[in-house]
């Protein structure tokens, strides 16, 4: 989960990082969230727009969360 709560902090919503790891999301399974998903787990309308534009940005997600800080994934 150490991966995600960097993502997500790096993304500027690091403040869902307990959600999600009470929601047992991970980089498993991150990409195929909907907006429907995120709307359950209680995320405003502007936090759900930014998460799913920062999912879109990294065709490649788990690479680019698991990579270390510094690589270029």
């Amino acid at each position: 989960m150490a991966q995600i709560d960097r993502w997500l902090k790096d993304v500027g919503l690091g403040q869902y990082a307990d959600l999600f790891a009470a929601h047992d999301i991970d980089v498993d399974i991150v990409a195929d969230l909907t907006e429907a998903d995120l709307a359950g787990l209680g995320m405003s309308l502007g936090h759900r727009k930014k998460l799913l534009k920062a999912i879109a940005a990294h065709e490649a997600l788990p690479a680019a969360v698991t990579a270390a800080p510094g690589d270029d994934a």
